[in-house]
């Protein structure tokens, strides 16, 4: 019996691992950034396209030197850069160690909006050129081309008459519709200088928006955070000047910012030429109404 049992034990294993050994290679996972334009072989005198992103997939044709590709997306495995090319109807792999991207502009009108707080549109493709034109979040912008510096793409963007560049980080292709964009929107018309974004005026507009959602205050002198002064300056804010408006209601900010646009008082804040900074605090009270605050600053 014990001879049997030995004996299963072994089959067993064996079997095992036989089974083990015949898994499947798992691939890396990785996340694809459009390219979309044409790329060139270099620093090498001829490059493999290979069926999957690895050296040792494979070889399809190869591309000579100089010679160019469709390249689609990149994407980096373990560190190394790959570029997805297009090969006859469907797809193959190459390096990007040996991919020079192409410098000419490809025609793009897709409408952008900068994205971050703020930005300088550069006169040419480089962080390092001159600027053009500070801009806000939020602002739309006419998108005529875009190009490679490198493997960064940029894009050739119009505000009004000023025409330069911005790189792909700084656009989005969604407007950021907010409290602030809207209020941009309302100085912008009135000829004034745009409000930029305050991480620490938002966090002062925050506390005493959840103050007034938690405890049912709608006021601009609350029981815990007292006034917005004297909220700024329990949280260390400098500021030459304050204001506040408050609202509740509707949680879309378009509806907010109108709101305030038709009340004298508030209207005053909002396009008030001093003021050079905004936060904005939102939340939700007990009865599903939601909290508005704007804290503006003069700096």
């Amino acid at each position: 019996m014990k001879k049997i049992m030995t004996a299963f034990l072994l089959t067993f294993i064996v079997s095992l691992s036989a089974t083990l050994s015949q898994q499947p290679i798992v691939a890396h996972a990785y996340t694809e950034v459009s390219v979309n334009t044409k790329g060139y072989v270099t620093n090498i005198s001829k490059l493999y396209a290979r069926p999957t992103p690895s050296l040792g997939a494979p070889r399809l044709n190869a591309i000579p030197r100089d010679g160019s590709m469709r390249v689609r997306t990149t994407f980096f495995v373990n560190g190394e850069r790959w570029y997805k090319i297009q090969w006859g109807s469907g797809y193959a792999y190459v390096p990007g160690d040996y991919v020079r991207l192409s410098t000419a502009e490809v025609s793009f009108t897709t409408p952008t909006y900068v994205k971050p707080s703020s930005v300088y549109v550069k006169s040419a493709p480089l962080t390092t050129s001159s600027n053009v034109k500070f801009l806000r979040q939020g602002t739309a912008l006419e998108t005529i081309s875009y190009r490679y510096t490198g493997t960064s793409r940029w894009y050739k963007v119009r505000y009004g008459s000023y025409v330069g560049y911005l790189q792909a980080k700084h656009v989005s292709f969604t407007s950021p519709v907010n409290v602030l964009t809207e209020t941009n929107k309302e100085r912008q018309a009135a000829g004034l200088s745009l409000l930029a974004a305050s991480n620490e005026a938002n966090r002062v507009a925050q506390v005493r928006a959840d103050e007034m959602a938690r405890t049912g205050q709608f006021s601009h002198t609350l029981k815990e955070n007292g006034t917005p002064g004297d909220t700024l300056r329990a949280y260390g804010v400098s500021y030459r000047g304050w204001g506040e408006n408050i609202y509740k209601g509707s949680s879309d900010p378009v509806r907010a910012v109108d709101a305030w646009m038709n009340s004298s008082g508030h209207r005053a804040n909002i396009l008030n030429a001093n003021y050079t900074h905004l936060g904005i605090g939102k939340a939700t009270d007990a009865r599903g109404s939601t909290i508005h605050v704007q804290i503006f600053l003069t700096k």
